[in-house]
């Protein structure tokens, strides 16, 4: 889970989709954090937007891991922001909650009642068409922001269980040009809908970085 992560490897994660992308800057820009709403097929969507204070940068949509939107997922999108992104952080789960208030310090997923707060929450993002509908609404959105430089393609990077959404989202919309998932579960399954199966729809560059022993 992201919050245990050390803090170098956190500086990696971050720094792969700048990678992907190939626009990363040399010096970190300043960046200005603000709260905003996007109105989705299925209600409106708490997000972190964070940008450089100035220009306009091609835009990136992060996807959280299990625990959602939260301080440590606003420090890894500032920390991309400042090498030259605009960043957009939704909160997966406003169907049900707009926070879901995790205490990721003592949560324990050996713990079937712990387990059991997530059910409902991660139902509501991975149901079927939900993700789809949710990347159409975040990439719009973006478009309309004069900080986003709609001359280039988009970026979307996801952590764990953002990892198949990552590739969800970059089946829906052509404006994704570069993919990064970073311990994403469920990637291949023998299910029909198992994330895999979107490589013909993807016309991007994607990174997947999985664990040799996990």
């Amino acid at each position: 889970i992201i919050d245990s992560i050390p803090h170098s490897l956190k500086v990696g994660i971050a720094a792969g989709i700048v990678a992907a992308a190939g626009n990363a800057s040399a010096a970190d820009m300043p960046v200005t954090e603000r709260d905003v709403d996007i109105r989705t097929a299925d209600g409106t969507c708490n997000c972190a937007y964070i940008h450089p204070t100035s220009g306009s940068h091609p835009g990136v949509i992060i996807w959280s891991d299990a625990f959602g939107l939260r301080p440590v997922m606003r420090t890894m999108g500032k920390r991309l922001a400042a090498q030259g992104y605009t960043v957009l952080v939704p909160n997966p789960y406003y169907r049900v909650t707009k926070d879901p208030m995790f205490n990721t310090s003592t949560f324990n997923f050996q713990n079937q009642e712990d387990r059991a707060k997530l059910t409902p929450l991660m139902g509501s993002i991975n149901a079927a068409g939900a993700a789809e509908k949710d990347a159409e609404a975040f990439v719009a959105w973006l478009d309309q922001q004069k900080e986003v430089d709609k001359s280039k393609k988009m970026g979307t990077q996801g952590y764990c269980m953002g990892g198949p959404l990552v590739m969800r989202t970059a089946a829906t919309s052509a404006r994704i040009g570069a993919v990064g998932s970073f311990h994403g579960g469920g990637l291949v399954t023998d299910q029909p809908t198992s994330p895999h199966l979107l490589a013909p729809k993807i016309h991007a560059r994607l990174y997947l970085g999985i664990a040799h022993n996990d």
